[in-house]
């Protein structure tokens, strides 16, 4: 009896349901967008190793949660290389994110030491 109940409301409701078209809503064809179109073809920086140093230099300063004064960054084609100290592994993983970050960079290479205690 219930499966008859919910069948024969189904039904109603399938009946009674008014499907709407964009075309029929009332949008006059004068008033209707063009469709966009968005690609995104990412733009190749063609910077040099100094300018790239600089930049990773300038945001791992800027970062106020990091302290880079142990740290020395190399760059040689794109791979930048940082030699030094960090106190835990967590200033290790924000020194890689902050020089992969930097446009420019193809790879990270560490060769940072972790030294616990941070003295």
């Amino acid at each position: 009896m219930l499966w008859r109940n919910a069948a024969a409301l189904l039904a109603w409701l399938a009946w009674c349901a008014i499907p709407v078209f964009a075309a029929e809503g009332g949008v006059a064809p004068e008033n209707h967008l063009d469709s966009i179109v968005v690609t995104g073809r990412r733009i190749s920086v063609v910077m040099t190793d100094a300018d790239v140093k600089e930049r990773v230099e300038t945001a791992m300063r800027s970062d106020p949660f990091f302290y880079d004064e142990h740290i020395t960054i190399t760059v040689k084609d794109g791979v930048v290389t940082m030699r030094g100290i960090v106190f835990d592994e967590w200033d290790l993983r924000v020194a890689k994110r902050i020089a992969r970050r930097i446009p420019g960079v193809k790879r990270v290479i560490n060769d940072l030491e972790i030294e616990l205690g941070g003295e």
